[in-house]
């Protein structure tokens, strides 16, 4: 619960002020592709944009959630334990 907390609550907040910055520069109805007008009504057009947006904001959130995992989190790597008297040859370790 708590990833997906640390998932969607920041690309929410994304999401809502890039579509406040995208709309206040543009306007829904002027919206079109190759001629013809993208959305019937303004709130159609500012639902899929935040959608949208929230997904983009998502994606890069989950990337930094993965980026910020340690190689031994994402692989699952744990060295194998050394016992110190199985080695009693080797010279002894600088423990700091």
């Amino acid at each position: 619960m708590r990833q997906a907390i640390l998932l969607f609550w920041p690309s929410f907040i994304i999401a809502a002020l890039a579509t406040g910055l995208f709309f206040s520069i543009f306007d829904p109805q002027e919206l079109t592709l190759h001629g013809a007008q993208l959305f019937a009504d303004k709130l159609s057009a500012y639902s899929v944009f935040f959608l949208i947006a929230w997904g983009f904001g998502a994606l890069n959130t989950s990337i930094v959630l993965l980026l910020e995992k340690s190689a031994r989190q994402i692989n699952g790597f744990q060295p194998p334990r050394v016992d110190p008297d199985a080695y009693p040859d080797d010279p002894p370790q600088l423990r700091s």
